[in-house]
Order: C-alpha cells, then structure tokens, then sequence
C-alpha cells in the first residue's frame, strides 16, 4: 500500500509540471481552432482566421482538378488532403504521395524578390504546382502497387526520382496551366540566361543530386523545369504522363533513363546535349539584342555572389569616417549574413577587405533613422511563430552576433517588413502581412524610437500586395510597388496626407522597389519590361519614362546618392547578386521601350460556390495507414519486428507502435507512444515492455541465461524558446517502471554450490530535468558549425517519493564551441566537453563509458538513417572504459580540402565535399577517481579523419569518415593505432 501511494506522488507531480508549464504556444497552437470542408476530391483544412482563404482554396483546387487530371492522365482513387495554415511570413507548399496523399499551403504570399513572385493567382499557382505532385507521385501500379496492399502506402517510385524530375514537372505545370509561372518570370530566365552566357551550365550530375553551388535549392527547379518544358516541346505534352505511368510501375527506384527512353527514344543523357544547343541558341539571340541597343552596365562593386540587396548610402552622420559608405544586407555563404557596412573611395569603388558586419539580419530592407539603422528580420513572436519584424542598432554600436543589448525590437509579432523612415525621422512606412494579404501602413516616431498611431496608408483588397515603400524627400509622398488581381505588378505613388494614389502604369510587367531622387522629380524603379529587369527613371512633371540601366542579366533595387551623381544598384552573374555603380549621365538614358503583353489569355473562372464547414477531426488522418516489416538480429537472436506510425493532417497527433517477435524466445517486446501537440508545449506519453537477455547470474556454478523483463511508462513536456539568432529548450519527464526476472533454478539445484543471487526485481520512478541551449551557427558553404556555442545539462532523479523502491541521482553536461580559425574560410576549431555522474542503490544505476568508435558498415546509415555519436575517445576499443562517472575532452581542427559536387550523370550517388580534421580526444570513465595519481583515470588519442560528403539514393546524406587513432603512451590502447570507416554525425 505504501509503495502504491508513492506511485500515486509520483504521477501526481509529473500532472503537476504538465499544468503549471509556462504558457508558451507552439506550432500546435491551443488558441487556434480547426475546421474542414469537404469537396467532391479534396478535404480542406484550415485554423480559424483563413475562412474566407480556405473556401476561395477548396473552389479553386476542384477548377485545378478538372485541368490536371486530364493533362496528367491521371485521377487520385481517394480525397487529397490539403491543409492551409498562416503561421509563417514564407511563401511555399509541400506534398507527398505516402502515407496518404497530402499537400499543406501557406497562405503568404511571394516576397519581393521571389522566384515565385510572377503569378496570377498565387492560391491557384501554389495549388497548381502541389497538385502536380501528387498526381505526379500517386501514379502507382504493377508491383509496387502489390506492394503497398500488402503493407499499406509505404511506396511510390515517382517521389523516388531526382528532385528536378519532381519538380521540373510541377513547375512546367504551373506555367502550362496558369498567366503566371517561373517559366514565364524574367528573373527565373536571368539565372539561366547568366549560367549560359557565362560558361556555368550546372551538369546532369549536380542538378541530379544537392551540389552546393548557386542558386542552391533553386537549382533542382530551374534547370528541371527549362528542361522537361524543352523535352515536352520537341516530342509532345503528353510525354510525362506516359513516363509517370511507365516510372510508377518499376519496383526498383533510379532507373530514371530506361523510362524516358522507352517514352522518347532517347536518355536524358542524349536529351541534354540537344537541350543545351537550344539554350545557347536562345540566350546568345537575347544578348545580340541587349548589346544592339548598347550596353548601360554599371562597375561591379562586390564579387561574393548568392545573396546581397537593398544598398543604403550612410548619411554622413553613421559613417565611421570621411569616405562615402554603403550599407546592405549580404549571404555570401562564406561569413555570416546580416548588414554590412561597405566603404568606397574617391571614385566609388568598394572597399571589399574593410566591409564590417553591423547587425545580423534575415531581412530584405535596411533604412535610415536619422544616424541608426531601421531594418526589418525574422523573429519570434509572443507565441513563438517566426514571423517578420522591425528592429534598430543605434549609430556607433554593432551587433554581429544579433544578440547584443544594443540592438532594439520596434515591433513584437507585427508581421512587419520593408520598413522606410522619412527623412525628418518622424513618420516610418513598412508593410504587414496577414492570410495572404499585405498591406501598407504608415505610423508616427517618437524621440524615444516608439512606433505609435499606426493607420493603413492604403488599404489592401483580399490577396493584394504592398512591396517596399520609400518616402519622397520632402516625406508627401510615398512610393511602392503593388501586387493587385491578374498578375498586375505596378508603381503606386500615394499621398502621405489623404492616402490618395496613382499608378506610373497598369501591366503584366514587374515593376518594383522604387526610389526617390534626391530632389524628388524622378522617382527610379526595376521593371522587366522587355524580358530583363533594368533600371528605369520616370519624371514626374513631364511624365517621361528612360531606361537607364541595359543590362545582359538584371539591375534591381535602385539606390541613388545624395549627390544625385550615382546609381549603385543590384545586379547578377552566375555567382549571385552582387553591388553595381553606374554614373547617372542623362545622355546616355535610353528611351524605354513599350511593354508587350506575350501572356496567354487563360480561362482561369471558378466556382464562388460556399461549401459546408465542420470541425477537424484528426482521425480521419491519424489512423495506421502503413506497416514496416523488419527481419533481422534481435536480443536473442533472429527477430521479426513490426511498426506502424502516424500523425495527423494538422500535427496535433502523432502516434508509434512496435512489436518485436523473438524466434527463439516467445516474450514479445513492444512499445506504444504517444505525442500531442495542442497545448503550449509538447506532451508524449509512453508504455513499453522489452527484454533482454543476462549471463551475469550463477546457478550450480553455471551461468544459465535469464530474461530480464522492463516494464513501464514514461510521460514527458518539453517546450523551446527561441531567440533571433540562438534558442532554448527545457524538458521535464516523468517514467515508471518496473525491472525483474525470473532464476532458473528447478528442483535440481546443487547443495553444495554457492548459492544463487537473487535477480534484480525493483520499481524505479525516476524525474528528468533538461536545459539546453545553442547560439552555434554555420554558413552554406561551411562542413559544420563555425561560431557559438551550444549547452546541454540533464538530471536524473529517482527517490521513494517518486514512487521507487531504488534511489537514484544522476548528472550530465556538455558544452560545445566553435571558433572560425582567421587564416581560411572554413577552417574551425571545434571543441566539446562533456561528462556525468551517478550515485544511489539502483543496482543499474547509470553505467557510462567511452572509448572509440564501433565497428558498424558505414552504408548501413543510409538504411537505418542511425549514425555514430562523435563524442568518443579515439584509439580505444569501443567500450574500453566504464563506470559511474566519465569526463571527456575533444578537440578538432576541422578544413575542407575538395568541394568536389561530382557525381555519374544521372545516377543516384553524389560526392560533395571531402574535408579533413585532426585530433585529440582525452578523457575516461571510472568508479572512483584515484586522488593520489587523478591523471591515471584518463587516456589520450589523437589522429586525423578524411571527411566524405556523400549522398546516395538521390536524397540520403551521410558524413563517412575514414580514419586513424593512437592511444597515446596507453596500455590500453589498440596496438599499433586503429583505422577505420563509419558514418558520424559531427559534434
């Protein structure tokens, strides 16, 4: 009774840490509400606030429906599943086709300089493309389809393919079927066009797999998409879906050549090289044109490519000395993104060696309050989703690492961008975001930098779009660029005082990010009208309009010095964007030509129709859908185990289930958890049952073997709390359980033999508390993390008023640091350390060890996505140290040698980057420390790795690792040193 009553304590407390958690919502947001509607192919749901989203979805995706299927041929046998959610300021959609056909949409929509910005309906776009998926993905049949009545939908070779494939085809699909599409976007075309007319075609191999080159993830889309368009050109648009058909069919993924081959006679090998030929033909006519015109491009001013945007000149008063200086934001996957201070020289000429980090950012704007920075980044809210907001780093301060005290939050939750502070400092203009609709807002300053008296400026229709706003210098006048219904992309320029506008014109052509003169007679902005943006200047007296930039790529974001003398302006190579200057000499402007609308007239009319509403229900999504079978090694020999998983549409569910058959030993193990996301924090429960066999017990001078059963349950909250730039995270759980066996000692047990030890039988209730937190960072081009650091801590804490019949106290800890060496990109010294402590009268009490790594087939990561911990002490045997407390030491000096992007044309294996690393382990696990000789409980190892980043299957990384370690002066050290190869994951 007394031990029943301390199980009750324990479960008690464990309720009570689940109900007064601090309240911190979570991407299960408990003060959200679901709903669901239903149509004849789809099943919409949507969290409250997207109820008018969410009935334009479900009309436009049955208009969707009827379009696709018929160019696909092909029609899904049940609902798809679509889920729409505003929880982010990021435009993007994902689908899959297992376990069940599912696509979830945000309702934002594209930035400013998105790939994605050319669209019509960008609901519709977005629906468009996801959708393809699916009916590209679904298309199952023959043995594969055998498979998956078997086993439920675990399998479906097209989603198998290389990521062009998968998207290439539903980017050609969106352009086919809507007035907008990246195939149609001027600034999809310059990053080809740049490609080609600079010798930087990317190969089948890189395109085929993740090369680390630019543009990055865009790479799969832009050379899928231009691809599989020229292939449907040549021999017909009904090509893929003959392909999906054949491809859907095959049990064994990657033979991607033998069904395009059977569909057109040809590989993708021999269709590439025709492909290319027409891509030279088509860039090398667009550039006889630009250059007939004659070329207006401006001097490169920076050459570190991927990202740099919004140039600000600094006035005088936020420069650090007398020289001109620019700032703007730069990600040149080399060193860390943010705001960077640019000097220039007599001539305007950059400075690249003194550029100085102001404020991290992940932003587009930067402006001018007086002598501080104004900028917007992404943040967490008060209920922790990511969304955009505007800060300020004061003149004379900087914040590289984005946490400094400095740095000032203007808004909390805003959704707030592209902010501009007039001139006089008292008035701010930015946008803000809310279910797919931006608007324009304008507010007042305080001296003390406070936002107040927030208005629409202009207020937005439902889906329309407000981009970069930029006062006039006498601060009457505001002008942006707005998005409006049917693709409309224009210069708005609106009176502060009645919120009154006019446009500069009403076309298909991208106009954006416009900017005042200094005397505000010309206001400059980026258009592509002819196909390439260039820089235009349109005068608002004679209402004359001049190109003034003619450019072979792009010219963006126009910023004009105070002088008036200089356009500086972002442009493009194959490398990224980079700065550019250009002397303003109204001699040499170009009359602009007329826009030319080549947009197909699409009949894009669907139902208005208003559908029923009911409330979620996640069973509909959350019951076992697929069952995996696994044979193989188990406890006590071969062992049949079976699993089964699933969540819920919205993620407000999940479950797992597991079974494992001993064939030599008829006690099943199995394990049952649970996890539910709908409270401000997470919750998981579990039940579990295993066993193990044990040689450890004597019976008649024998060691038979015993099963040792553990049996309980275990429940556990955790919550993050993110930062800016670094995050938290606290955990508290809450296990019960019981640990016995049974001897085998029969009627037959020997007199005169020792006497048998009682096997363990005790009930364990134990409290884990957990803290971690990590500010560690890394750039694109980087092997690991590179700066920060991260802190792990833990205890463990089992007492008989948490319901144990054994004590137990156990403490751990690891620190980790990264400190970027000055003499390379790239090259990091990375350190850890990290150790533990038990005690109490649990008699398995925590038992540490530590020693090198185990021999395991390093490809078996690829399968079991399971690789080895890197907190190890190499030169040892495996487990060569034990006991109740370890302490560990490691350091690494970490360098890429090879960034090879190189794989074998279309075939599903991939060599990123080979680096290397030196280094030396010290530590030990032990029972007791020796205080005589405290240096005799630990062990040095040093040695070197070649690290392979390598990718198999298309989308499965690991980091291999071929090595050598020495024990050093150890008498317990491999003899001799020890080589080896493993998958690990860097600490």
């Amino acid at each position: 009774m007394i031990l029943a009553r301390r199980r009750v304590v324990g479960a008690l407390l464990a309720a009570l840490a689940v109900l007064f958690a601090p309240s911190i919502a979570r991407g299960g947001d408990p003060y959200l509400r679901w709903y669901t509607i239903e149509t004849p192919h789809f099943r919409v749901s949507y969290h409250s606030g997207l109820e008018a989203p969410a009935q334009r979805l479900a009309n436009l995706s049955e208009s969707i429906y009827a379009r696709l299927t018929p160019a696909l041929g092909y029609a899904p046998s049940a609902r798809t599943e679509l889920l729409l959610t505003d929880d982010t300021d990021s435009a993007n959609g994902s689908a899959t086709a297992i376990p069940y056909n599912a696509v979830r949409l945000f309702a934002t929509a594209p930035d400013d300089m998105s790939p994605l910005g050319d669209y019509d309906d960008w609901l519709g776009e977005l629906v468009t493309h996801e959708f393809t998926h699916i009916l590209h993905a679904d298309n199952i049949s023959g043995l594969p389809a055998v498979v998956n009545a078997i086993l439920g939908k675990t399998y479906a070779p097209n989603q198998a393919q290389p990521r062009w494939v998968l998207e290439g085809l539903a980017v050609a699909m969106e352009t086919a079927h809507t007035g907008g599409g990246r195939l149609r976007s001027s600034l999809w075309d310059m990053y080809l066009r740049a490609d080609v007319l600079e010798g930087n075609l990317a190969r089948l191999d890189q395109f085929s797999n993740s090369a680390r080159r630019w543009p990055g993830g865009n790479l799969w889309y832009l050379y899928g998409s231009e691809f599989i368009a020229w292939i449907e050109d040549v021999y017909g648009p009904d090509t893929y879906s003959a392909v999906a058909t054949d491809y859907g069919a095959n049990l064994i993924a990657w033979g991607i050549n033998r069904s395009i081959r059977r569909v057109t006679g040809r590989t993708y090998v021999e269709l590439y090289e025709g492909f290319r030929q027409e891509l030279a033909r088509r860039y090398e006519a667009q550039a006889r044109e630009v250059r007939r015109r004659g070329l207006r491009e401006g001097t490169q001013l920076t050459h570190r490519g991927r990202i740099a945007s919004s140039p600000r000149f600094a006035p005088a008063c936020a420069r650090t000395g007398a020289r001109e200086e620019l700032f703007y934001l730069r990600d040149d996957g080399d060193t860390p993104g943010g705001i960077y201070r640019l000097p220039l020289d007599a001539r305007d000429r950059a400075d690249e060696a003194s550029a100085e980090l102001v404020s991290r950012s992940v932003g587009s704007v930067i402006t001018f309050d007086g002598c501080s920075l104004v900028f917007d980044s992404v943040a967490p809210s008060r209920r922790l989703y990511y969304f955009g907001d505007l800060f300020r780093q004061p003149s004379g301060t900087i914040a590289p690492r984005g946490l400094d005290r400095s740095r000032e939050r203007l808004t909390t939750g805003r959704r707030a961008a592209a902010p501009d502070v007039s001139r006089d400092g008292r008035r701010i203009v930015y946008t803000t975001n809310r279910a797919g609709t931006t608007t324009l807002r304008i507010a007042e300053l305080t001296p003390e930098h406070r936002i107040v008296g927030e208005r629409a400026l202009v207020p937005s229709a439902r889906h329309e779009q407000a981009y970069t706003p930029r006062f006039s210098p006498d601060g009457r006048q505001v002008a942006y660029s707005a998005w409006t219904a049917g693709g409309y992309r224009d210069i708005r320029i609106v009176e502060v005082a009645t919120g009154r506008y006019y446009e500069l014109a009403h076309d298909r052509a991208i106009d954006q990010q416009p900017t005042f003169s200094p005397d505000g007679r010309t206001v400059y902005f980026s258009s592509d009208r002819t196909g390439i943006a260039n820089v235009y200047g349109f005068d608002l007296e004679s209402r004359e309009l001049r190109q003034i930039t003619n450019v072979l790529n792009g010219a963006y974001m126009p910023e004009i010095s105070p002088d008036g003398r200089t356009l500086t302006y972002v442009g493009y190579t194959h490398r990224g964007f980079d700065l550019f200057s250009l002397p303003l000499e109204p001699a040499r402007f170009l009359a602009a030509e007329p826009y030319l609308d080549r947009r197909p007239a699409l009949d894009a009319t669907h139902s208005h129709r208003r559908w029923p509403v009911r409330d979620y229900s996640p069973l509909q999504t959350l019951r076992p859908r697929a069952w995996d079978y696994l044979y193989g090694p188990g406890t006590f020999g071969p062992a049949l185990t079976v699993t089964t998983r699933g969540s819920d549409l919205a993620g407000l569910h999940a479950f797992s289930a597991s079974i494992t058959v001993e064939a030599e030993q008829g006690e099943p193990s199995a394990s049952l958890a649970y996890s539910y996301r709908r409270l401000p924090f997470d919750l998981d429960l579990s039940v579990f049952r295993s066993t193990a066999p044990v040689t450890s017990y004597f019976v008649n001078e024998e060691r038979p073997l015993v099963t040792e059963h553990y049996t309980g349950l275990s429940s556990g909250i955790s919550y993050p709390i993110p930062g800016e730039f670094d995050s938290q995270a606290v955990s508290l759980g809450y296990t019960i359980a019981k640990h016995d066996a049974t001897l085998p000692v029969g009627p037959g047990l020997d007199p005169f033999a020792a006497l048998p030890r009682e096997p363990d039988r005790t009930w364990v209730g134990v409290v884990h508390l957990g803290y971690g937190y990590s500010n560690a960072s890394g750039t694109a081009n980087g092997i690991s993390a590179e700066r920060g650091f991260s802190v792990a801590v833990g205890t463990d804490i089992g007492a008989h008023e948490l319901g144990s019949e054994s004590t137990l106290t156990a403490l751990s800890a690891r620190v980790v640091g990264y400190v970027p060496l000055p003499w390379a990109n790239h090259h990091v010294l990375s350190l850890a350390a990290s150790g533990a402590v038990s005690d109490g009268t649990y008699a398995r009490r925590g038992r540490y060890y530590t020693g090198g790594f185990v021999d395991t087939p390093p490809f078996d990561a690829y399968t079991t996505t399971i690789r080895q911990r890197s907190f190890v002490l190499r030169g040892y045997a495996p487990v060569a140290f034990t006991g109740t407390q370890y302490s560990l030491l490691n350091a690494e000096y970490r360098f890429p040698l090879l960034y090879a992007d190189r794989g074998v044309s279309t075939l599903p294996v991939f060599l990123r980057t080979v680096s290397a690393a030196a280094f030396a382990d010290y530590g030990g696990a032990f029972d007791t420390l020796d205080l005589d000789d405290p240096l005799a409980s630990y062990h040095l190892g040093v040695g070197g790795e070649l690290w392979f980043d390598l990718i198999l299957g298309y989308f499965a990384g690991a980091n291999l690792r071929l090595g050598y370690a020495h024990g050093v002066d150890d008498p317990k050290a491999i003899p001799g040193g020890k080589f080896y190869f493993i998958a690990a994951s860097p600490f």
